[in-house]
C-alpha cells in the first residue's frame, strides 16, 4: 500500500501527538478478588494496548476517577472512598472523602455505588496540582415513595504531586461545592472553548436541571443551573453522560427516560435544542452511551443490544441501526452484558459489562456507519474480574472531525508503523510516499 504524506507534517505532527493529552492514557478496573490480582490496568501508551494485571486493596464497583500526567504516567485513583497513589496504597491524607450513607455503608464493600459519581481533572495552569470532584450519599428521600438515597453534596479535593515523596498529597478534601438533591449518577466534564478551562455538569434529581461549574486556574468559578428537556424522575440510578469529543453537544441516557441529546455551547456552558429518543422496554435496566471519535456517531449499549446513532441524520431517531446482540461464546464462563462505554485513547470503544465479568467488548472502528463499526464481542480478557465500573474522565486527546470510516489521520499512520514500513523518496522536500 501507497500512502501520501506531506512532508512538512513529519516535523509538525510529532509535536501534536506528544501534546498533553496522556491524562486518561491508563485505565484501572476491578473488584479486590482473592486470590490475586485483584484489578487490571489497561495501559493506552505506546502504539499498542497494554493489559497488565495489579494487586490493590481497593475495591472498585461503580465510581472510578483515575488521574495520569500530561505524558500518561499514573498518579492516582479512587472510589469515591479512599485516594489511592501509583503505588496502590493510601495517599498521604487520602482517606475519608465517603460521607454519609457512602461512609457507613457503602466504603467498607466497594466504594461509591454510582456510575459517574466523580471525576479528576489537571487544574488549569498548574503542571503538579490536581482537583477531584465527587458525591456523597445521603437519605434526602426517607419516608417518601422514592428509593431513599440519593447524594446530596457535591465536593472537591485538591491534590499537590509535589509532595508525599513524588507520589502525592491531599492538601484539601471534603470542600463543599454545593449542596442540593442529586441524580444518582453522572458527573461529566469537558474543556472549555478557550481549551483550558473546564466545564463539569451535575444533573439535579427529579428534575429537569442540570448544575454547571466553571474551574479555572482561580478554582470553582462560575456556578448555574439550567433546567432544559427530559424531566427525569427516580428511575435513574443507572445510565451514563457523554459530552462529544468535539465539545458540541452532551448525551445523557439511559432507559426509563431514553437517549437525551443536547447543543452545548462550550464558551458559555449552556444546553440547547433537546433531543429525546424514547426506548420502551426492550433495553432492559443496564446501558450506557459513547461517541465516535470524529463526534458523528452515538453508541448505545443496551444491556443484550448495542445501537448507533447518526447525529449528522435530520432525524436522529430515525438514523437508529442494531450493530449487535450479545452472542456469549459456549467457553466463556462468565456472560457479560453490554453495559458503560467509553471511547479511549487508541480510537476504540470499551464496553464493559453488568455484574462480575472478565471481559470488554470492543468497537474497533466506531467512526464507520452500520456494522462497519467491527463490534467484537468478548474481545479483551480482563486480569481479574470487573463489577460495572468504567473510568469517569472527559476526552483528553484531539480528535479530527474530518475523519471518515476511510481515513487514517496522519499522526497514526507515523506513530503506528510497523518497522517494515520505508520512507521515499529519501532526501525530499514535499512529499514522502510510504509502502509496506
Amino acid at each position: 500500500m501507497r500512502t501520501f504524506i506531506p512532508f512538512f507534517l513529519l516535523f509538525l505532527l510529532p509535536f501534536a501527538s506528544f501534546s498533553q493529552d496522556g491524562y486518561g492514557n491508563q485505565w484501572i478496573l476491578g473488584r479486590f478478588d482473592t486470590p490475586q490480582p485483584s484489578g487490571t490496568i489497561l495501559n493506552f501508551n505506546g502504539d499498542t494496548l497494554k493489559i497488565e494485571p495489579i494487586n490493590k486493596p481497593m475495591e472498585l464497583e461503580g465510581s472510578c476517577a483515575i488521574m495520569c500526567d500530561s505524558v500518561g504516567k499514573l498518579l492516582f485513583y479512587s472510589n469515591g472512598c479512599y485516594i489511592a497513589d501509583a503505588t496502590h496504597h493510601m495517599m498521604a491524607n487520602g482517606d475519608s472523602i465517603g460521607k454519609g450513607k457512602l461512609e457507613s455503608s457503602f466504603c467498607n464493600t466497594g466504594g461509591n455505588p454510582l456510575t459517574q459519581g466523580m471525576i479528576a481533572l489537571p487544574k488549569p495552569g498548574s503542571d503538579h496540582l490536581y482537583y477531584l470532584f465527587y458525591t456523597d450519599i445521603g437519605d434526602p428521600y426517607f419516608m417518601q415513595p422514592f428509593f431513599p438515597l440519593a447524594p446530596v453534596t457535591l465536593y472537591y479535593a485538591v491534590i499537590d504531586m509535589t509532595l508525599g515523596n513524588g507520589f502525592g498529597a491531599v492538601t484539601e478534601k471534603n470542600k463543599i461545592i454545593i449542596q442540593d438533591t442529586f441524580a444518582r449518577s453522572m458527573i461529566l466534564a469537558e474543556r472549555h472553548a478557550n481549551s483550558k478551562d473546564w466545564w463539569l455538569v451535575m444533573p439535579e434529581s427529579h428534575s429537569n436541571c442540570y448544575w454547571t461549574f466553571l474551574l479555572t486556574e482561580n478554582g470553582i468559578d462560575t456556578v448555574f443551573k439550567q433546567c432544559i428537556g427530559q424531566i427525569w424522575g427516580d428511575d435513574d440510578p443507572t445510565g451514563q453522560a457523554v459530552f462529544s469529543p468535539n465539545k458540541l453537544k452532551y448525551v445523557r441516557f439511559n432507559y426509563p427516560y431514553g437517549l437525551n441529546s443536547f447543543d452545548f455551547d462550550n464558551e458559555m456552558g449552556m444546553f440547547s435544542n433537546p433531543v429525546n429518543i424514547g426506548f420502551g422496554q426492550d433495553t432492559f435496566y443496564y446501558n450506557g452511551v459513547a461517541f465516535s471519535p470524529n463526534s458523528r456517531f452515538i453508541y448505545a449499549p443496551c444491556y443484550n443490544k448495542i445501537w448507533q446513532f447518526d447525529t449528522w441524520a435530520s432525524d436522529i431517531s430515525a438514523s437508529r441501526i442494531l450493530i449487535g446482540e450479545l452472542n456469549t461464546p459456549p467457553d466463556i464462563a462468565e456472560k457479560t452484558r453490554f453495559n458503560q462505554a467509553r471511547l479511549a485513547p487508541d480510537g476504540k470503544i470499551y464496553i464493559a459489562g453488568t455484574n462480575s465479568h472478565k471481559h470488554l467488548h470492543v468497537i474497533n472502528r466506531p467512526n464507520c456507519y452500520g456494522l462497519e463499526c467491527d463490534l467484537q464481542q468478548y474481545a479483551i480478557e480482563l486480569a481479574a474480574r470487573n463489577k460495572y465500573t468504567m473510568p469517569n474522565m472527559p476526552h483528553y486527546k484531539h480528535w479530527n472531525e474530518s475523519d471518515t470510516c476511510e481515513t487514517v489521520s496522519i499522526e497514526t499512520l507515523i506513530f503506528n508503523m510497523p518497522s517494515s514500513i520505508r520512507f521515499y523518496p529519501n532526501p525530499t522536500g514535499q512529499y514522502l510516499m510510504t509502502e509496506g
